[in-house]
């Protein structure tokens, strides 16, 4: 595929986020953007020059593609084969700001280092889960409907506090959070590196047993996913009992 400025070709590079770590060698080139779909991510606005770099070429595992009129092609390609992807796109620095290591292509021991930090976010989620007092959660449930609860799973957390689960959310006082896959976050902060969450949570439970609970300071806690039940006057009731 020859460089053509005049029909304003832009080139895509996808890769699993498996192989994210491989992207480590391109992340200084600030003119580029990322995104992730689905298992996916996908790095766009390469020079011609860029893509045939040889930072580039020995990436492994990676698709190349140009757009035009909104098709995305695979390069040395004539046919198209997708749609341009609409997501929602962040400078590489910033969606990729962990220290990388350089990858020996045959050599898969080295760990990731990632400043796992929470940060205030203008988007708004739906409350999810809530901490609140054990003694404020038995108050209420003592003449709360029972369809009024049906729908929400619970957990201990300690001898004073329980994790509730689900919506709609109960009128109590607590700590609320929302939900992004296995994470529960305060609501009104994200993750910085919010387009590494998938990475994040095989990083902190790689057999994704757990749902992962994080306070404003960064600091989390772990609740086996094993461990929630229906909420009931019962189900509260028998849990303290047994402790």
């Amino acid at each position: 595929m020859a460089q053509d400025s005049a029909n304003h070709i832009t080139y895509f590079l996808a890769i699993e986020q498996r192989y994210v770590d491989f992207l480590g060698k391109i992340r200084h080139w600030n003119n580029l953007k990322i995104a992730t779909e689905n298992t996916y991510f996908w790095v766009k606005d390469f020079s011609f020059e860029q893509i045939n770099s040889l930072e580039v070429k020995t990436i492994p595992y990676k698709q190349v593609y140009y757009s035009q009129d909104h098709k995305l092609f695979k390069v040395d390609s004539l046919l198209p084969d997708r749609n341009v992807p609409t997501l929602l796109w962040t400078p590489i620095e910033r969606g990729l700001s962990v220290e990388l290591p350089n990858y020996n292509f045959n050599f898969f021991g080295l760990k990731d280092k990632i400043d796992i930090k929470l940060v205030l976010s203008e988007r708004e989620k739906p409350v999810l889960g809530m901490i609140a007092d054990r003694e404020v959660l038995e108050e209420y449930i003592q003449n709360a409907p029972a369809v009024r609860l049906k729908k929400l799973t619970w957990a201990i957390l300690n001898e004073k506090s329980v994790f509730i689960m689900g919506e709609p959310n109960l009128p109590i006082r607590g700590e609320i959070f929302w939900q992004n896959s296995d994470f529960f976050l305060p609501i009104g902060y994200d993750f910085e590196l919010s387009i590494l969450t998938k990475t994040i949570n095989q990083l902190i439970d790689p057999n994704e047993a757990n749902f992962i609970v994080f306070n404003k300071n960064n600091n989390y806690i772990l609740i086996e996913k094993t461990n929630l039940q229906t909420l009931s006057l019962s189900s509260f009731r028998l849990s303290f009992d047994t402790l």
